[in-house]
């Protein structure tokens, strides 16, 4: 049997019969695909075809160099005709990388010839293999670094050097074995284990992926937990396309990114250990006991929240006269809160807050329970909520244009930024007063603000939806970020209210004459028209990793075009590649897909 493997090993490398499939890597916060590991597999006919046999055979006859190399080369080739915008997982051997065996120029050419970047790539090494030269591995993996590419340790807590490895590699992401995620909310020990590598990986600046995840159950204990990136059948089988399923998320496979700031309750969730109902009231005061931080136990039998039960309820029931001997023994659902309230994980922090206020108007809860489609996934403290909420405000004043009190250049730049990770199509649009220093020179400066209050209530008005974003630069220009296919119809709209408000600002005189009378650039007093608006509209594809720098640029050159066309708005896109961008003209009135 073992001759017949070898053959059909040699075969398959001379034939190069490798197969890659794709499976999903998902931001369960972002709502969306962060990468996908490539997973290599022999021919469907052949007794190689499961990975296990297929590397152990290749070990066997001192071939797993040569394995490697064809699988690497093949699911290189594979992903840049799948045209995937997200990260490339590849696993590497240790000894891939050791000297003899790692071939930089040989790395570069891969590269070159399928178009990939090596910021796509994420080289993950397993913990399953011991590594014989952890300095030379260091030193190769210093240079993929500097080269920009990503490192990760794979199965953590299922090999030889765990920990040591983490320290001295000091990987971008580390991925957890599915052994610790199997069955989890189920088991204490690996919850344990898992809460105690989620403050390591926080300390340490990491990001963990969950593998495995295969049921709802799993996924909220890990979310609970705050681990965002997930991998498991729950979300994907691989395939030879790049493909995910987003269902269990609430979104489809197209789903978007909400705009910065909009924070949820998800991002106040910290997972507490339940209690089941039928427990006595002694169990639940000697956990109260054991856990100093925890003020509160969430009751929930088979995923379903019942209420809570407060610690300073147990404590005065137990200080009574017997009242300890009386009911340590009972049911802590004899003492449930029931009117605690319960928030979906995506609920707006702000709602959450109104939610609370509305509840009782005698009494401000202290903690409300968190839960996924109706299934529990950790509690929630109104302190860290007012926290959160007072944080936000004070940043929104801070960063705010004192005359409209729309958010300013640091808003705005994150607002770019997070459209452009999202990767998904959106609009800017830049807005400019035209002729507005005569119109300030000549009725000066309180109706010159008046006027740009106006403009700033306008782009408020019809840019209200969830996903706008309205931003103040400085002086009479603004950003618009959307996702509207009406934007353009929006910008017309605006462009003739504008004109028709700003008229009453005027003296009837210079109404009948159509200008106003002002110093030009070199000083002349010149005639010049009455104030209008330049509208520039960029349209910016999905699936590719522009920059905020490169974005403002684009749309501060188009905003020039409007204010040099007829009619004052210009339309224009985004193409190219990060690397080289341009902005390609198109008349207004063009309906893009």
């Amino acid at each position: 049997m073992q001759d017949s493997l070898s053959q059909e090993l040699l075969s398959l490398l001379s034939e190069e019969s490798i197969t890659t499939l794709f499976q999903p890597i998902v931001n369960i916060g972002e709502q969306e695909v962060f990468g996908y590991e490539a997973l290599s597999r022999g021919p469907s006919d052949s007794s190689l075809h499961a990975a296990n046999i297929l590397f152990e055979t290749a070990e066997r006859c001192g071939l797993t160099m040569e394995l490697e190399t064809l699988c690497f080369r093949t699911a290189a080739r594979n992903w840049s005709g799948q045209g995937s915008p997200q990260k490339l997982f590849l696993n590497i051997s240790p000894a891939k990388l050791m000297p003899g065996q790692f071939d930089a120029h040989q790395l570069d050419e891969l590269l070159r010839l399928n178009g990939l970047q090596a910021s796509d790539i994420v080289i993950e090494l397993s913990e399953r293999y011991p590594t014989a030269d952890p300095l030379e591995l260091l030193k190769t993996l210093a240079w993929l670094r500097a080269r920009g590419f990503l490192i990760a340790i794979d199965d953590l807590g299922s090999g030889y050097s765990g920990l040591k490895l983490w320290s001295e590699l000091k990987p971008d992401f580390v991925k957890i074995d599915r052994h610790f995620i199997r069955d989890i909310q189920d088991d204490l020990v690996k919850r344990e284990f898992l809460r105690s590598v989620v403050d390591l990986a926080s300390r340490l600046g990491c990001s963990l992926i969950a593998e495995g995840v295969e049921t709802e159950a799993e996924l909220n204990v890990v979310s609970g937990m705050g681990i965002e990136l997930v991998q498991g059948f729950l979300f994907g089988r691989p395939k030879a396309i790049t493909t995910a399923s987003l269902d269990v998320l609430g979104v489809s496979p197209e789903g978007r990114v909400d705009l910065p700031n909009r924070e949820t309750a998800g991002d106040l969730c910290h997972y507490i250990e339940p209690i089941r109902s039928d427990a006595t009231l002694q169990e639940a005061w000697e956990r109260l006991q054991n856990e100093p931080g925890t003020f509160a136990l969430p009751v929930v039998d088979t995923r379903c929240p019942l209420g809570l039960v407060h610690k300073w309820r147990v404590l005065e029931t137990f200080s009574t006269p017997y009242g300890r001997a009386l009911y340590e023994k009972r049911a802590v659902s004899q003492m449930l809160s029931s009117d605690a309230l319960v928030v979906e994980y995506d609920t707006p922090l702000e709602e959450v807050s109104q939610r609370l206020i509305d509840d009782d108007e005698h009494y401000l809860k202290q903690h409300f329970i968190i839960t996924r489609r109706g299934a529990y996934i950790g509690l929630g403290s109104t302190r860290s909520l007012l926290k959160r909420i007072t944080e936000r405000k004070i940043e929104k004043a801070r960063y705010a244009n004192p005359l409209t009190l729309l958010p300013g250049n640091v808003p705005i730049q994150r607002a770019l930024v997070a459209r452009a990770a999202a990767q998904q199509p959106f609009r800017v649009l830049y807005f400019d007063i035209n002729l507005f220093k005569p119109l300030n020179d000549q009725l000066g400066y309180q109706v010159g603000d008046r006027v740009i209050a106006l403009l700033a209530d306008l782009l408020a008005s019809h840019f209200d939806d969830d996903t706008d974003f309205v931003g103040h630069i400085g002086g009479d220009d603004f950003v618009v970020v959307s996702e509207s296919d009406q934007v353009e119809r929006r910008a017309r709209s605006i462009q003739r209210e504008f004109c028709a408000s700003t008229r009453c600002f005027y003296p009837e005189a210079v109404l009948r004459s159509g200008f106003v009378e002002s110093e030009d650039r070199s000083g002349r007093v010149s005639r010049f028209p009455l104030v209008s608006l330049a509208a520039a509209i960029l349209d910016v594809p999905g699936g590719r990793r522009w920059t905020s720098e490169q974005l403002s640029e684009a749309a501060s050159a188009a905003k020039k075009r409007a204010k040099a066309c007829e009619g004052f708005l210009y339309r224009a896109a985004m193409v190219g590649d990060a690397g080289a961008v341009r902005v390609s003209n198109y008349p207004a009135g063009t309906h893009l897909a």
